[in-house]
């Protein structure tokens, strides 16, 4: 039989870690309870053997200790991974907003390949193939196996970084009831959580299911000292050049006070070189800079806005802080079921279903405008105040001036996400004979995600409602007169509490969008021996699946035609499928030899036939020598790949909006540096001749409306990496090992989307006209100004990493004192590269940076006695610099950031056999996000609950 019972599960997970020792491992090969099981890694079943790829295991009572109740938290503390989205960077996302999804060695979530037991999950973002953690209960894990390298050749697109493995219990008995609290000492943030798993496992059947509801609050930047107390960077009033020694920009800090911006609640505008505010009551008064203790900002065109800092009370403006969400506040409704039924010795069935439902809540500040020509202040506008008239009056303002306008009438933007999961997945598996056995098995998994904005703005009915005339009778109306025919009302909104409802409720609707995300798969699996060499039995694998994937989002009508504020959003509709065969052998080449106690071949293929890229291959070889009981040493070679997904491809076109200076202006092309060469002549070349400018519409026309789209003429991104490490567990030395691998990838034709500036940049700097960037956009055949732009993924970019991993373990039977157990989980990066234009010497470093960190660790001590068990752990993460490129001295002050340790301490005991009781403080010493003003307020990497307590208890009967 291939099934997994306990003892079976401890060796795999003890192989998994390199510690199993020559007596563990015969016994295994001598009890025949224990059959084969499958590593992370590899689909051959295997007894003994040394893991092929490095994996890492988390166990679910390391869930438990760690203080959490959602997985991707603990993954995301990882040194090799860093956070894809979570709760923490979501907001403000939309679509996004709320998910939880893991990316190793920083390449992404679309690189890294999550699994539930061996096989693919459904997405949960439209167009997106990344797994949302939020749908996989932490009570239903067993463990978690993390193999990083590339996979491809084992288990497909996407297997790039490596694979998350996550094994759920596959059987129980009896109910298990468990409720969690975390309550953070500074308001926000909290959260509860509450599971009831029941089962039974009798007989020739297993049954767990397991019913999770949780929740978690926001937190607001008002509600973190550290955040409100926050930092900002402005330029520096003591600079002169760029070459003089005085950085350009500096730090202030705000001391308190909150941001003030040039955008007033009630308009903010310019006369006479001087800065002026609507008062409350509708008068106009001079714009409150503190007594001048404010920094100055720049009036105008909003892409000069300046933040501000205050050194006294807060003057004029507005305070940010209320409406930035730190954290989005989250539910989630889980509802899992496992079923086996042996129906003889030799096969079994299985049947796994998953029902989930996420909530998350969005908000962000108010629309910012900018309302200049007819839109802007008309100094005759009935409904001005007459102070405010006489003020304009007084200053010779007879036409429309610029008003920066934040349109708090309307409240907060205003948005949330309900996401719907359901999976059923059957199977059936068992032996042929002695030596072979199967797996074969058919899965569905369908999302419905539907996002709503509340209180969208209808553009035209604003701008319609805003321009006000008295009629013959002197009543206050639209001046549009069909606006006025189709109901329009008009809007105040010269000071506060002007505005009247049924203005509001004219101008304002809400706004939805339904998107579905579909996923079939089939597969099946045939294993066992094909032949028995003098060294051992060559192992092998054979494999074939079938996947569809299906994606569609349907915009409301008036998200669909542009009529709200924010950008038009057209319908998206895509799928692809692939059918796949993989081949695997385990060879053994020599074994029972001085100083060779086993050297095995590993090798993987793997054939891949997409619907929209063809053909493509991936591959692997593996070398694992075992010197002893002592030494085991591995060598990993493959080849992955990485299929476009549906958005990248088939994303519908949706309007965005981008500055953009054009780079065939002369005085562009005059300080085009090393690229002034290739810059002109192709600028030639495209119809703009020596001393050309576009017009001044174009220049004075502000930002430039263009589209953000899919493109089917993507291909596969290709990587190969290499792992070369050794575990050590020396004899002399019980319950010690050590493990170090080395790791190096290179990518290329990694699917990159740039900004509209740069794809017309880099479309003249390369060498001629004929690159991917310059069918991106067009110009006007007689001005030659630049008319539309596409924003799309092209195969530009390339990457090089490298580094270390390192995990050593040290268990410490203390006899009648109990045991101790410590582990050390660190990564160091040793080079982090990426090339995103495809253009030579555009090679931009990263290691040591933000994001990529040289260094990055985890600890971990757990103490038990008994029926008590304590655990210490901590969070390490190194120095770094915000930009190790560009930066210099004479850019700014701040390139610095510093190390970030954050410690907890968890503990469990057991009342009674049924009862466990638990309690925790998490961030025990307060750490907050490093201070520096590009990361004190970053939940990405760093902690921004601070300190909390939970509370747990769990109860069986």
């Amino acid at each position: 039989m291939y099934k997994n019972n306990k003892l079976a599960i401890a060796v795999q997970i003890a192989l998994s870690l390199g510690l199993v020792s020559q007596a563990q491992a015969q016994q295994t090969q001598t009890d025949d309870k224990v059959e084969r099981i499958e590593v992370t890694g590899s689909k051959i079943k295997r007894i003994g053997e040394l893991s092929p790829t490095p994996v890492t295991v988390i166990t679910g009572d390391s869930i438990v200790d760690a203080g959490v109740t959602n997985v991707g938290e603990l993954l995301n503390d990882m040194p090799n991974a860093v956070t894809g989205l979570s709760p923490e960077t979501t907001n403000g996302t939309i679509f996004a907003s709320g998910l939880n999804n893991t990316a190793l060695r920083g390449l992404g979530t679309n690189r890294t390949l999550v699994l539930v037991n061996g096989r693919r999950f459904v997405g949960s973002n439209p167009g997106n193939s990344a797994v949302d953690l939020n749908n996989i209960p932490t009570a239903m894990i067993e463990r978690i196996e993390v193999s990083t390298g590339g996979a491809s050749a084992v288990y497909g697109s996407d297997a790039v970084a490596g694979v998350v493995n996550i094994i759920t219990k596959k059987s129980f008995n009896g109910f298990e009831v468990d409720a969690a609290t975390s309550r953070p000492s500074q308001s926000g943030g909290e959260e509860d959580f509450y599971s009831l798993t029941f089962g039974n496992s009798e007989g020739k059947s297993d049954f767990i299911a397991n019913l999770t509801y949780a929740e978690q609050s926001q937190i607001r930047g008002s509600q973190r000292d550290f955040v409100r107390d926050g930092l900002i960077m402005i330029d520096n009033p003591d600079n002169k050049t760029g070459t003089d020694g005085i950085p350009g920009r500096i730090v202030w800090e705000k001391t308190g006070n909150p941001i003030l911006i040039n955008y007033g609640k009630t308009g903010t505008f310019a006369v006479g070189g001087k800065n002026y505010v609507f008062a409350n009551d509708g008068s106009v008064r001079p714009f409150d800079m503190n007594g001048g203790t404010a920094y100055p900002f720049v009036t105008g065109s909003a892409n000069n806005s300046r933040y501000l800092s205050a050194d006294g009370a807060p003057g004029d403006g507005y305070n940010t802080l209320d409406h930035t969400y730190l954290r989005t506040p989250l539910e989630r409704l889980n509802l899992n079921m496992n079923y086996g039924y042996q129906i003889n010795d030799d096969h079994r069935f299985t049947f796994e279903s998953t029902y989930s439902n996420t909530k998350a809540f969005g908000e962000s500040s108010p629309a910012f405008f900018v309302l200049s020509g007819a839109n802007g202040i008309d100094p005759l506008n009935p409904m001005l105040t007459d102070s405010a008239r006489k003020f304009f009056a007084d200053n010779k303002v007879t036409s429309q001036i610029q008003n920066t306008y934040l349109a708090d009438i309307f409240g907060n933007r205003k948005y949330d996400q309900n996401r719907t999961l359901a999976r059923a997945a059957i199977g059936l598996e068992g032996v042929l004979t002695d030596t072979w056995g199967y797996e074969a098995y058919a899965q569905k998994g369908h999302v419905d995600a539907n996002s709503k904005w509340f209180g969208e703005m209808l553009e035209d009915r604003f701008y319609a409602a805003i321009q006000a005339t008295r009629d013959a009778n002197g009543n206050i109306v639209c001046k549009d007169v069909t606006a006025r025919a189709q109901g329009c009302v008009p809007l105040n909104i010269y000071g506060s509490g002007m505005a009247s409802q049924s203005a509001l409720d004219w101008i304002r609707t809400d706004a939805m969008r339904d998107a579905t995300l579909d996923q079939d798969v089939a597969g099946f699996t045939l294993t066992g021996d094909i032949y028995e060499l003098p060294a051992g039995i060559v192992g092998s694998a054979f494999s074939v699946e079938y996947r569809k994937e299906r994606s569609s989002s349907l915009p409301d009508p008036a998200m669909r035609s542009g009529a709200l504020f924010n950008n038009q959003s057209s319908p998206l509709s895509g799928e692809f499928s692939v059918r796949e065969a993989s081949a695997e052998f385990s060879v053994p080449l020599l074994a029972d030899l001085a100083y060779v106690k086993d050297l095995t071949l590993e090798t993987a293929v793997r054939a891949m036939d997409y619907s929209t890229t063809g053909g493509e291959n991936a591959w692997k070889i593996s070398l694992n020598y075992t010197i002893n009981d002592d030494l085991k040493l591995r060598l990993n070679r493959s080849k992955s790949v990485r299929a476009p997904n549906i958005g990248e491809l088939y994303n519908p076109p949706g309007q965005t909006y981008s500055t953009l200076v054009d780079p065939c202006q002369q005085l562009r092309i005059d300080s085009a540096g090393v690229y002034k060469a290739n810059v002109e002549k192709n600028c030639r070349a495209d119809g703009m001749p020596q001393g050309w400018s576009p017009t001044p519409a174009w220049v004075n026309g502000g930002n430039k409306p263009g589209f953000i789209i899919g493109n089917t003429d993507l291909n596969s991104e290709r990587a190969y990496d290499i792992t070369a490490g050794f575990i050590y567990t020396p004899s002399y030395l019980d319950g010690f090992s050590l493990t170090v691998d080395y790791w190096s990838f290179k990518i290329a034709d990694m699917i990159e989307s740039h900004t509209a500036q740069n794809v017309v940049n880099f479309c003249y700097q390369l060498d001629s006209l004929d690159n991917p960037y310059c069918s991106l956009f067009t110009r006007d055949t007689v001005t030659r100004d630049i008319t539309n732009y596409f924003v799309k993924p092209v195969n530009s970019a390339s990457a090089e990493l490298a580094g270390y991993d390192i995990e050593t373990n040290y268990k410490f039977d203390l006899g009648n004192y109990g045991n101790l157990d410590l582990r050390l989980i660190a990564t160091y990066t040793d080079y982090w590269n990426q090339n995103t234009t495809g253009r030579a010497g555009d090679n931009r470093k990263y290691a040591g940076s933000y994001d990529t960190f040289r260094w990055k660790g985890r600890f971990n001590a757990n103490y038990s006695y008994d029926d008590l068990s304590l655990a210490l752990g901590a969070t390490y993460i190194h120095s770094s610099v915000w930009d190790r490129n560009a930066w210099t001295p004479e850019v700014n002050n701040y390139n610095d950031i510093g190390s970030y340790i954050a410690w907890d301490l968890t503990g469990k005991y057991n009342l009674t056999p049924e009862l466990q009781l638990r309690a925790g403080v998490l961030n025990l010493a307060d750490r907050q996000p490093v201070r520096n003003p590009n990361t004190y307020n970053s939940g990405e990497h760093y902690d921004i609950l601070g300190r909390r307590l939970t509370l747990g208890v769990n109860y069986k009967f």
